[in-house]
């Protein structure tokens, strides 16, 4: 409820006059057996035909009003659902968005997909339900046996009796449940992320046979899913067999005991239909009200999950600054930096330190695993390191303003993601600020031009979000466009031109590098042709910084260096 308190304050009106409609329905509802047992002890046995007739009316009327009622409150909590869902998805979008890089790692994008869509639906419905009925089954149930001490006090003990046998039930009920369609959700969960990884991969699965393995996994996933929706449905279901045998035995001992009052004419005949149909209700009202309490503990875990991403902090520290100095190169310093992923035993990098002065430039270089990656995460930021620290221009870059680091500092990844929209909206991504002249420029240094030529409509050609009319080298190529599109004062390119061919990759560096306006720049690759005219070159080996010099000297003094350049084949 804490969670959905902001967005209700928005529909308030709606969240209202649903109930109340409804209460106002459940109240013709609880005179309509008072009104039938006129009929039968007064209208029939007096044979009075007005009486009978203007109690048909007032039944009808009952009738129509809560109908009116009905559809009334039935708009308004459709409609307070889907405004209350609809705000609350895009607040979780937007938050999913900024999540940080460790969070998307912890929460994966399966479970991501399924809060957004389905969770958000399950949440949907279960506001709807909670607004039209969770008031009007309480109130029908307590009416009912209120209304019966009015007929009989004597029978409407078992009245009593009965409401609280159920509602003990329910509670029992609803805490075995909640539990177990949460673990539903996990398994959903687990399910999506199957599918995906069978979809994305599905070239290299059949590439290497390996269909039959992953149907298998998926299969396996399945029956696990199935089982525990079973235990979770299996829970729900006993509430309304349970149900029905309290109510109906109640019934019964109802019948029985009416009958014999009827007979020493302690109750009318009248008065015991009269009971019977509240008992009646108070049965419809709880079969409802355990469909109710189903959907409402599937809602309520629904809604935890999606509570846990919500709370999850992304602003950064409350005391946030802005760069002094915006729109030009940047000062960056790794101060005796160790970081761990989460779960890991090991540190991914351990106690490195370097200074990267403003326009200069940077090349990163190690083999595989050996912590490159890592590096360009925590220097722009997407991971905090567990000691030590990164600045930018002196500043600590977990204390500077998340937008302005976003401007000043780029990062083009060697995977490049494509939307579906023309070259040039890949390229600015929509940002403000970015005009047709600094995508002609960025398109000229990073060779993105070449592609645009090829095409008809130039950069207005329309590409698809897979990329599937791109080739690998092309893509990286829009990728280090949309980089320098926006001026920043630092680049980082994370093995971004490794599916370039030696010529073009060449002319992207070289370009970069003889830039009138350089930015502080980081090349981080393995081929050491990639990174031999940076300035200098930090070689690094299983996280640690072995030497942060020029190539040269760093060929002069490194066995390790000599040994991959002669592997590379580059010399001095």
């Amino acid at each position: 409820m804490r969670t959905l308190k902001p967005y209700i304050r928005n529909y308030i009106k709606q969240c209202i006059l649903s109930p109340l409609f409804k209460l106002l329905e459940a109240c013709f509802e609880l005179i309509v057996p008072l009104v039938v047992k006129g009929i039968i002890d007064v209208g029939i046995p007096n044979k009075d035909s007005s009486y009978i007739i203007w109690s048909v009316v007032v039944l009808c009327i009952f009738a129509l009003a809560g109908i009116c009622f009905a559809i009334t409150a039935q708009y308004f909590a459709s409609y307070a659902a889907a405004g209350i869902t609809a705000d609350l998805r895009a607040d979780l979008f937007n938050k999913v968005t900024r999540l940080q890089e460790k969070d998307y790692d912890r929460l994966g994008a399966s479970s991501l997909i399924t809060s957004l869509t389905s969770d958000v639906n399950q949440i949907a419905s279960g506001i709807n339900m909670v607004l039209r009925l969770l008031l009007r089954s309480p109130l029908i149930v307590i009416g009912a046996t209120i209304m019966a001490f009015t007929v009989s006090v004597k029978l409407a003990l078992i009245f009593i009796i009965v409401d609280l046998i159920l509602f003990t039930v329910v509670y029992l009920n609803m805490k075995r449940s909640v539990p177990s369609f949460r673990k539903t959700r996990e398994g959903l969960d687990e399910m999506v992320d199957e599918t995906s990884n069978g979809i994305s991969g599905v070239r290299v699965i059949r590439g290497f046979n390996r269909t039959h393995d992953i149907e298998q996994g998926f299969v396996a996933k399945s029956a696990e899913l199935n089982s525990d929706q079973k235990k979770a449905a299996a829970i729900s279901a006993i509430l309304s067999p349970l149900t029905y045998l309290v109510i109906n035995l109640a019934v019964c001992l109802l019948i029985g005991l009416g009958t014999l009052d009827f007979k020493t004419g302690a109750l009318t005949a009248g008065a015991v239909t009269a009971l019977y149909n509240y008992m009646s209700q108070i049965l419809v009202e709880l079969i409802k009200g355990a469909n109710v309490i189903v959907l409402l503990n599937k809602a309520t875990a629904c809604l935890e999950r999606v509570r846990k991403i919500l709370d999850i902090n992304t602003e950064g520290k409350i005391d946030s600054v802005e760069l002094p100095n915006r729109d030009c190169p940047h000062e960056i310093r790794f101060d005796d930096v160790t970081f761990s992923y989460p779960g890991s035993s090991e540190p991914a990098v351990e106690n490195i330190s370097f200074e990267i002065s403003p326009s200069s430039s940077l090349g990163i270089i190690g083999m595989t695993g050996s912590g490159k990656s890592t590096i360009a995460k925590l220097m722009a930021g997407l991971y905090q390191p567990d000691s030590g620290s990164v600045t930018i221009d002196g500043l600590d870059i977990n204390t500077i303003d998340r937008d302005c680091l976003s401007e000043e500092l780029a990062m083009s990844l060697q995977k490049t993601s494509m939307f579906t929209a023309s070259i040039r909206d890949n390229i600015t991504l929509s940002r403000p600020g970015i005009k047709d002249g600094d995508i002609t420029e960025a398109c000229v240094i990073s060779v993105t031009d070449e592609i645009a030529e090829g095409r008809e409509d130039g950069l207005d050609c329309m590409i698809h979000a897979s990329g599937t009319d791109l080739s690998g080298g092309q893509k990286q190529r829009i990728g280090i466009a949309r980089t320098l599109a926006g001026k920043p004062g630092v680049v980082i390119l994370d093995d971004s031109t490794s599916a370039l061919d030696s010529i073009t990759e060449k002319k992207v560096i070289n370009n970069i590098l003889d830039m009138e306006d350089r930015p502080t720049l980081i090349l981080i690759s393995q081929k050491i042709r990639t990174v031999k005219r940076c300035d200098k070159i930090l070689f690094i080996e299983d996280g640690k910084a072995l030497f942060c010099l020029p190539h040269d000297k760093l060929y002069e003094i490194s066995d390790s260096y000599r040994r991959l350049c002669s592997l590379q084949r580059e010399a001095v």
